[in-house]
């Protein structure tokens, strides 16, 4: 018939992989173990086609049940890729023991994040004594203008890149001017202080801080943060412990500066979209 579509085996088998790759997001984006009633809701798809795709994933082993339950969480696959795309940047590999240490000091969680494009994606972190939760997670992925370390990265960035940033956040993140002008305002105090602060709710008056890391070049690659109460917000001083580790790494970074370029450098950062889940930090609640 005239202007009937034409359902082909491969378009069929197309539309298949698609909802598995839907499937294997939503689990991926989820906050906690989720299951098929759940799924098949949030991505308007039957039942059955949301489990068919949480079956072809369990076998291939990028989701498991959880504890036997008919709820899924990330398998081991995701894992080892994750960790196989971390171990493509050299820093990881030298800051992993230095992170331990300053942990051990400070009793503080302690992570390095890599600028990947206009996101920042967290490369190695050791978590602190005192830190009973550890919402840091490795491999995690923010857009610049979000987090501490992802801000830390932006104001060291030229005023050229901070624009191009803006405007790929505003088509990409859909950020609104009041939440430009509030994180402008974080940046100019982030180029005076040298850090970021992260006012703690549960400590007043401490922050925790996150210091741009630096090429021999005097361009920012990353970021050095402390993610408990270590600094006292508004005095502009870092934290001895902070900046003596800043110090190190960035000494560790001079001495060799090839080998610590991300492997990513080549890739116009406009060209590097990576599709997240909204975060509170979009928008205008930033």
């Amino acid at each position: 018939m005239k202007g009937k579509p034409v359902v082909t085996r491969s378009s069929a088998i197309n539309s298949s992989a698609s909802h598995v790759f839907e499937v294997l997001r939503l689990v991926s984006a989820a906050k906690e173990p989720t299951g098929v009633s759940d799924i098949a809701r949030s991505l308007s798809l039957p039942a059955s086609t949301v489990y068919r795709a949480l079956i072809t994933l369990e076998e291939s082993e990028y989701i498991n049940r959880f504890q036997s339950s008919p709820r899924y969480e990330l398998g081991p696959v995701p894992r080892l890729l994750n960790r196989a795309l971390l171990r493509r940047f050299a820093l990881q590999r030298h800051v992993a023991p230095m992170l331990r240490r300053l942990a051990d000091e400070t009793g503080e969680t302690a992570s390095v994040c890599a600028r990947l494009g206009w996101y920042s994606l967290r490369i190695s972190v050791a978590y602190g004594s005192q830190d009973f939760y550890h919402r840091d997670r490795l491999g995690e992925v923010s857009p610049l203008h979000t987090t501490s370390p992802s801000k830390a990265i932006l104001a060291g960035l030229i005023s050229e890149d901070v624009a191009r940033y803006w405007r790929f956040a505003a088509k990409h993140f859909g950020t609104t001017p009041n939440a430009h002008k509030q994180t402008e305002a974080a940046l100019t105090a982030a180029r005076r202080d040298g850090y970021v602060a992260e006012p703690m709710r549960f400590s007043p008056g401490h922050s925790a801080v996150a210091m741009p890391l630096r090429d021999h070049a005097g361009q920012v690659i990353a970021a050095l943060t402390l993610h408990g109460p270590v600094g006292d917000s508004g005095t502009g001083v870092a934290p001895p412990a902070g900046v003596a580790m800043h110090k190190a790494i960035e000494a560790i970074i001079a001495a060799t500066p090839a080998r610590y370029m991300s492997p990513f450098a080549h890739i116009d950062p406009d060209d590097l979209f990576i599709a997240l889940p909204p975060t509170p930090h979009d928008g205008a609640t930033d």
